[in-house]
């Protein structure tokens, strides 16, 4: 990836700082530490104040028939600039070379290329080489990767006792709620696994839990040297705002653009009724220009109108652009065949829209990367809006055209694809840029892929869209099927390793198709809220309106500027009772604000609280009590509060 070496930093990220001393070579980027204590591979990560490695980053194999014993390795700090250090390393056994070149990049990303190579004049033979990522077992109790197929195995979940074994993934992260290490790779070009569902492990050793990447389980195939390429990244990525409850998104709102059938009454009450309700950023969805993933429309006077009307609210607008090329588009003759991702099947994707036009994905390691940009930049300076909502954009999709470079020749003769993490990072890390330099946003909408390299240059994920029961007809069986809904297909250690964002840095919002009587807004409030997450609010019924209370209701008691304590880890302050009831809460000096779930089928639960003043540094007792929304007095009996909660349903509770 390449940088202008005068390039700045954008924020919320700090400059990179590297610096050799006895120890060896340490990289600081925002929040993180990396350390090659005399290593060509990490020997040390610390995130969100905390180291989570357990042991240095290891190549582990057999030479000879013999266990490999590095003797020769270190590292050294080649180059440094603002926005990458890049370090050089290799370690040495027998008659065996490694070297890395490690390139570490402002917002913590690590792309490391490794050489092996036998020494001048001998023949090793090289039998097993692995690469181990061994964790601290307290930080690596979630895990998610990517792609995954969650109706059949959970992709994200907790981490039990007997790990996990995959086939190759280009991504997977590692952590617990407050962060962890990616590692990812755009292919297994090179990689000899003796068991192809084996190639990525997750297993416990005594105190730690290793990450093992089957490189080479057999002698290589290919002539050395041998290239593998892959990346780190620790998260969090970057701070979440403090006022991102503010952000108070609404999609698909309909003005006339965007369909014209939707609009009812005259536009200005409408978009005057959004702002008094509190809507900050307004999305208009794919139908804004008439081209899928295009740049232009038909209603430029109408588009600048409304541009102007948000503006004059002090909201911002938002426009759609996606993972798509259509054959509407101008250029579909002359670059379809070289700029759509192509599988064994043949095209992927086809989607058909008005006006009439198939849309196939696109894949960005070809030209249409910079085409994109160039005209997301013109739309932008045309038109005025505020940001780009991205529809899988952030998703490198496997691709086998060998037109732009993607897919190779296996051994067997077969072509396989090849995910294009780098190219597509350099579309986002160039389109970060571009609309942050206008004061805008980036939203993403992705199903299942926190690729933490691309992810990093978004303001909000939306996710949950391939587990909604509208999606598929087996989502919908498993809905119906359960008496306490979606909590049943969705565990809560599932939702805070991929739905929450507070591991990853980056907030998220998640997305809720309604199939009532079992699945609606209001099921999927009770446990997105105590985990600080938005939903997709869409539209200006019922929904939209319960949404805008409890966006008063946080704002009215300043959420952004106080502590969260999440139900995890506040059993110290707080006694919740039934089990089925959990409880999330803010603190701002004496006052709470408590978010109260009844995750159970049970149609009514008589919830308690008991507050304990002096574990939350208080030392006068709380006085009274009422639910934030509507007003109404709750009981407070001394420290323990009283709480009416129906099925599947969440309330937020002021206490002073």
């Amino acid at each position: 990836m390449q940088f202008n070496k005068n390039e700045v930093v954008p924020l919320p990220w700090t400059e990179v700082m590297a610096y050799t001393t006895e120890q060896g070579v340490t990289v600081n980027v925002w929040g993180r530490k990396y350390s090659f204590d005399h290593a060509a591979l990490p020997t040390g990560v610390i995130t969100a104040g905390q180291e989570i490695l357990a042991a240095p980053v290891r190549l582990v194999g057999v030479l000879d028939g013999k266990p490999i014993a590095w003797e020769q390795k270190d590292a050294l700090l080649l180059d440094q600039t603002k926005v990458k250090a890049t370090v050089s390393g290799w370690q040495t056994y027998d008659n065996l070379l490694i070297n890395t070149t490690s390139h570490i990049e402002f917002d913590g990303m690590v792309r490391v290329d490794l050489v092996v190579m036998e020494k001048r004049w001998t023949t090793p033979k090289l039998e097993q080489l692995w690469l181990e990522v061994p964790l601290k077992q307290e930080q690596a109790t979630l895990y998610t990767y990517w792609p995954g197929d969650w109706l059949k195995t959970r992709n994200s979940d907790a981490l039990s006792e007997n790990g996990l074994a995959l086939p190759f993934k280009p991504f997977i992260w590692l952590g617990n709620e407050d962060g962890g290490l990616s590692w990812f790779a755009e292919s297994d070009q090179g990689w000899q696994p003796k068991e192809t569902e084996r190639c990525i492990e997750v297993v416990r050793q005594g105190d730690a839990t290793v990450l093992r990447l089957h490189i080479l389980d057999s002698q290589p195939a290919a002539k050395f040297p041998l290239t593998v390429t892959f990346g780190f990244q620790a998260t969090p990525l970057k701070p979440i705002p403090k006022d991102f409850h503010e952000q108070r998104f609404l999609y698909g709102a309909g003005y006339g653009i965007e369909d014209k059938a939707s609009i009812v009454g005259d536009k200005e009450k409408a978009i005057d009724h959004m702002a008094a309700v509190g809507i900050k950023t307004l999305i208009i969805h794919e139908h804004w220009t008439p081209i899928q993933n295009y740049w232009k429309t038909t209603h430029a006077a109408e588009l600048k109108k409304l541009v102007e009307a948000c503006h004059q609210r002090d909201m911002k607008l938002i426009l759609y652009f996606g993972y798509e090329f259509s054959t509407l588009a101008p250029e579909w003759s002359e670059l379809a065949d070289e700029v759509l991702v192509k599988t064994p099947e043949g095209l992927y994707g086809g989607y058909q829209r008005n006006p009439a036009q198939r849309d196939y994905v696109v894949c960005y390691n070809s030209q249409w990367r910079d085409r994109l940009l160039e005209g997301i930049a013109w739309a932008l300076d045309h038109y005025g809006f505020d940001g780009v909502y991205l529809d899988g954009t952030t998703e490198p999709f496997a691709c086998l055209n060998e037109q732009h470079g993607c897919g190779y020749i296996s051994p067997d003769g077969t072509r396989k694809g090849t995910y294009p993490v780098f190219a597509v990072r350099d579309l986002m890390r160039r389109l970060y840029a571009l609309v942050h330099a206008r004061d805008g946003l980036i939203v993403a909408h992705q199903s299942s892929c926190c690729l933490t390299p691309t992810l990093a240059f978004v303001d909000c994920y939306l996710d949950g869209e391939h587990m909604q029961p509208n999606y598929t007809p087996e989502v919908q069986k498993l809905v119906d099927s359960k008496e306490n809904g979606f909590l049943e297909i969705l565990p809560l250690a599932t939702f805070r390793a991929e739905f929450m964002g507070r591991n990853f840095g980056v907030p998220c919002e998640f997305l809720v198709y309604e199939r009532p009587p079992n699945w609606t807004l209001e099921n999927a409030l009770s446990f997105t809220l105590i985990h600080n997450v938005w939903t997709y609010t869409r539209g200006y019924g019922k929904d939209f309106e319960l949404i805008s209370k409890i966006w008063k209701a946080m704002t009215d008691f300043g959420a952004g500027a106080s502590k969260s304590h999440p139900y995890w880890k506040n059993q110290q302050m707080i006694t919740v009772r039934p089990e089925a009831v959990k409880v999330s809460f803010y603190q701002k000096e004496n006052r709470l604000l408590l978010v109260v779930s009844n995750l159970s089928a049970a149609p009514q639960v008589d919830g308690q609280v008991i507050l304990s003043p002096a574990a939350l540094g208080l030392a006068k007792p709380f006085k009274s009590a009422w639910d934030a929304v509507t007003g109404e007095p709750v009981v407070l009996e001394g420290d323990c509060l009283k709480i009416a909660l129906t099925a599947m349903r969440a309330r937020l509770i002021r206490v002073e």
